[in-house]
């Protein structure tokens, strides 16, 4: 159980940090919506690899082999939360399904964010559910 919220805390931590860097870049600075998003991904997965390595798993795996497969998991969730970005992106902009709501939400916060949080929300059911099987499974030492 213990390992189990300690995954999450370190989930919510690594999506707070994404939230922010996103927030900054794109809410504040103007920053284009997808080069935002990729930068908010790549601090949070620096982070959630050191952590969950060091503090959560405490993976004594072998690191070059485990960090290339916390990078094909991190690539693979990553274009998962693209391609619902632009999704959202698309049913948010004028003419799209959801339009309305993007006009409601508009005075507080860009469409691009509110899709963001959307995509965001998908990768981590998806990344965390591959970190834990195959990422930072325990491997036997031959």
């Amino acid at each position: 159980m213990l390992h189990f919220i300690k995954y999450n805390l370190i989930g919510v931590i690594n999506t707070l940090i994404t939230l922010i860097v996103v927030w900054i870049l794109h809410q504040q600075l103007d920053w284009n919506l997808e080069i935002s998003n990729f930068l908010g991904f790549v601090v949070g997965g620096v982070n959630s690899y050191i952590v969950n390595r060091l503090w959560n798993f405490k993976s004594t795996n072998e690191k070059r082999s485990e960090m290339i497969r916390f990078l094909v998991i991190f690539i693979f969730a990553y274009l998962l939360n693209l391609g619902v970005l632009e999704a959202v992106k698309t049913t948010l902009a004028p003419g799209g399904t959801f339009v309305s709501f993007a006009n409601i939400l508009a005075p507080y916060v860009k469409s691009g964010y509110i899709a963001h949080v959307i995509a965001n929300v998908v990768y981590v059911i998806a990344s965390f559910s591959l970190y834990k099987c195959w990422v930072f499974k325990e491997r036997k030492v031959h």
